[in-house]
This record gives C-alpha cells, structure tokens and sequence, in this order.
C-alpha cells in the first residue's frame, strides 16, 4: 500500500458521501469479525458503531436501532475538503497508514462544518479499506470580550 493509495480512497470517500451512495461508501469500510470490528466514531452521533448497518444508519438514518440517525447523507454535502495535519502517515511495522486532521463538510447553499478526523488504512485483497474512523466537530475556544 502507498501514500497515494490511501490520498485515492480518502478521494472516493468524499466523492461517495457527496454523491449519497452509502454501499459504495461503506465498501470502503473494513467490518472485520465480532472480535476485531471496525472502530467508527460517527460526527454527530453518540453512538460507536461496530458494523456494516450501525454505519448506514448514520449515513442515511431509518434504523430503529439508532433513533437519533437523521442521515448524514441528508445535509446535501456537495464538497468534503480533507486537510491532513502530517500524513497520511505509515503505521509502525509498516502495515498500514493512519492520518489525522480536519475535513470540511460544505453543503448546496455554501454553509461549511469543519470536524476532526482520525482514520486507519490497511489493504486487503487488494483493497486499500477504513479499520478505524473517528471523527469530531472542532472544538473552538470561548471568544475574549
């Protein structure tokens, strides 16, 4: 796996949240087994979600299992801008890539959410694939009078 592989997924990652498609976008996701899940820590969810439907919930909602899903996909992203603070980054051993830093998530009407983000990458059957997701609305400092 190379640098430019993991730049690629993260591409398709937000050409896929900007098109709504949540199958190609959750192709991306290693689920794993019950013993090793995917970690993915959703923006503006609660909830860690362990599996394939705890991630479409969060993306498009309708699952009573998550009642507070409302469908990420629904805010209408029309643009998502990553801008990693040193990465991607090759993981210890050589095994994988991490990368961390913030993405834009910027809707029809031109409104911006800037979140923290942390991924994990590692390649599998030829597939370069998300085994760790972790991603938070920026915390900002209180403004001085």
């Amino acid at each position: 796996m190379t640098k430019a592989e993991v730049v690629a997924a993260q591409r398709a990652w937000a050409k896929y949240v900007t098109e709504r498609n949540v199958d190609k976008l959750l192709d991306l996701y290693d689920f794993g087994t019950p013993d090793e899940p995917l970690l993915f820590k959703p923006t503006l969810a609660d909830v860690i979600r362990l599996d394939r439907a705890g991630a479409r919930s969060y993306f498009v909602g309708g699952d009573p299992n998550y009642p507070h899903d409302h469908g990420f996909f629904n805010r209408g992203w029309k643009r998502v801008d990553f801008q990693s603070a040193a990465g991607p980054i090759l993981k210890a051993g050589g095994l994988g890539y991490k990368d961390m830093g913030h993405y834009t998530f910027i809707d029809g009407d031109g409104n911006a959410i800037r979140a923290d983000y942390t991924f994990a990458y590692h390649k599998l059957d030829g597939r370069v694939l998300i085994s760790l997701h972790h991603s938070s609305l920026m915390w900002l400092p209180p403004v001085e009078d």
